[in-house]
């Protein structure tokens, strides 16, 4: 195989194939699960599909275990940060209480 410019072998086409069959396959489940009823446990369930659909492509498509330390501990800040806002919303949406329309 050959090296890149960089010094590192090329990604095969095939971890690209596979990382493309489980991406469509979760958002199947995630349309899927929008059919569903199941109260607040669809936000968690829609969730939990988003950040690991976003650490599939962190991984494999900004090639973050081949990355630098310093790269990498900014992505990881970033995610951090991303789950820490995303926590807070789902946190205030799940402790409101129904207020009843007043007509």
């Amino acid at each position: 195989m050959k090296l890149s410019p960089e010094g590192r072998h090329p990604t095969p086409l095939k971890h690209f194939l596979w990382v493309l069959a489980a991406l469509l396959t979760l958002l199947g489940i995630s349309a899927g699960s929008a059919e569903f009823k199941l109260g607040a446990l669809n936000t968690v369930i829609s969730l939990g599909i988003s950040v690991t659909k976003t650490l599939l492509v962190m991984l494999v498509f900004m090639h973050e275990t081949e990355a630098r330390a310093l790269t990498r501990l900014a992505s990881a800040l970033g995610f951090i940060w991303l789950s820490m806002l995303i926590g807070l919303a789902l946190f205030d949406v799940l402790t409101r209480s129904s207020v009843p329309a007043p007509w």
